[in-house]
């Protein structure tokens, strides 16, 4: 499928819009306000009867310091005293977790997010690390993976994780251009990143992502092809190339951004659509959305195979049926429901210490919801949804209960953003590009916010 190499000035302000990332469907914004949170229990020991695989995300949230353009949950602090205090609450809640007996199902997906994991001292990682295999067993085919910075982690750090089963690794470069990375307060080397990749590969770690981002403040065209070089030659295993999402209404940090030196609408496009020619170019194929992946690893061929999965991770190729996260701030999917815990560090310490959980709130899914996930989450992850797969999963006629949601994709389809043939929709090569929009007319609450005269604009990141 060819790419456009642009996209019309027109076709750019109509669609270059602000709407979710759908890692989740409903998403977090319009969860039930009356949800239960004391029945989280309950529903792992429901789910604990089920056979099916499960993934588990552990949420470990210090940094050293702030990068400005973060929008993440995380905690600024270098105190050992802290982490140590934090992870005897986390394995007080893997404890918890593993009374209700879900610890029998197989683990296929295994991740640690943050933050920076690998700001922990190798003692506390440690600790964490023991307390999943007291609660939890992984399947043999299991993805086992973990967000490190290259300017904290060290050699030991990286042979302990592969010792322990970790075999993938992502990091943050967003971009080597030393101004870019002075103006957002994330100074990171070449050499600093090659050495964790380095050691990573030689203690066999078999897969290395790179996250990067553009939008930022003093990039242009022509540096950020110079970064995309330098990538090339490192040559990872995955490559995220994010859209930067300008939220200071939720990031307040952010507001010490100089934004007014960000390139233009026009020239953030010409980045990224350069971007997806380079990396094209030199082998990787384009998932959508934001991620690559070299043709041999994973998460490309199960994109070709239309097996391709989302959830709070992002992509993956081995979603477990139910979430099982941990941690201040985490989300997890059990038994039908979203469930986040406390989001600040205070509130998860004190709620661990009352009831062995720190689960806040929730949205228990509908039947509606879970059609309409699977309609949008097809969509973004394959490119291709078959009308007749979704017509048996969920009993329904497909283009009757969704009437008015083909209408309203007729004019996408005029503009070439999606093709709405008979058994399938089809996301085009400029669909591709912009799918979160293909994906919006099926989505019930941003439509019920949009009639209320809600625009998102406060709320999600902009899709270009």
């Amino acid at each position: 499928m060819s790419l456009p190499r642009t996209i019309p000035r027109a076709l750019l302000e109509k669609y270059a819009t602000s709407a979710p990332r759908y890692t989740s469907y409903p998403t977090a914004v319009d969860w039930a306000k009356d949800f239960d949170a004391t029945s989280y229990p309950a529903r792992l020991t429901r789910a604990a009867a089920r056979s099916e695989p499960l993934s588990i995300y552990v949420h470990l949230p210090y940094c050293a310091e702030l990068c400005l353009f973060c929008g993440c949950n995380v905690v600024i602090s270098r105190s050992p005293d802290r982490m140590r205090a934090y992870v005897d609450r986390l394995l007080r809640e893997f404890e918890s977790v593993a009374r209700s007996g879900i610890g029998a199902r197989a683990v296929r997906q295994y991740h640690w997010g943050g933050g920076t994991p690998t700001q922990l001292p190798l003692a506390e990682m440690q600790r964490v690390q023991a307390a999943f295999e007291r609660a939890f067993h992984l399947a043999p085919d299991a993805e086992v993976a973990i967000e490190v910075d290259p300017r904290v982690t060290s050699s030991e750090q990286i042979a302990w994780l592969a010792s322990r089963g970790f075999n993938r690794v992502s990091m943050g470069v967003q971009d080597f251009d030393p101004d870019v990375q002075r103006e957002i307060k994330r100074e990171q080397s070449e050499e600093q990143t090659r050495a964790v990749i380095d050691a990573a590969r030689a203690h066999g770690i078999r897969s290395v992502n790179v996250d990067l981002i553009y939008g930022l403040p003093r990039q242009t065209p022509a540096s950020f092809a110079r970064t995309i070089e330098r990538v090339l030659d490192i040559r990872p295993e995955r490559v995220a190339l994010f859209h930067y999402a300008h939220v200071p209404w939720m990031k307040k940090h952010q507001t010490a951004l100089e934004t007014e030196l960000a390139p233009s609408s026009e020239t953030k496009l010409t980045i990224f659509l350069e971007a997806i020619e380079a990396f094209r170019a030199a082998g990787y194929v384009y998932i959508g959305l934001d991620h690559f992946a070299l043709p041999d690893d994973e998460l490309a061929r199960a994109f070709e195979r239309r097996e391709l999965q989302r959830n709070f991770m992002g992509y993956t190729t081995r979603r477990g049926t139910d979430m099982v996260s941990l941690g201040v701030s985490s989300i997890g999917d059990v038994d039908g429901a979203y469930l986040q815990n406390a989001p600040k560090e205070a509130e998860y310490l004190a709620a661990v210490d009352a009831q062995g959980f720190a689960t806040q709130r929730g949205h228990a899914l509908d039947a509606d919801d879970l059609l309409r996930r699977d309609v949008i989450l097809g969509l973004m992850c394959n490119g291709v949804l078959e009308k007749a797969g979704i017509e048996r999963a969920h009993g329904i006629v497909f283009d009757e209960y969704f009437a008015r949601e083909l209408a309203a994709l007729r004019p996408l389809a005029d503009d070439g953003l999606v093709r709405l043939d008979a058994d399938a929709l089809r996301l085009t090569a400029l669909g591709q590009l912009l799918m979160r929009n293909v994906a919006l007319p099926f989505d019930r609450h941003f439509g019920l916010r949009a009639a209320r005269g809600e625009t998102g604009q406060n709320t999600f990141s902009k899709t270009l």
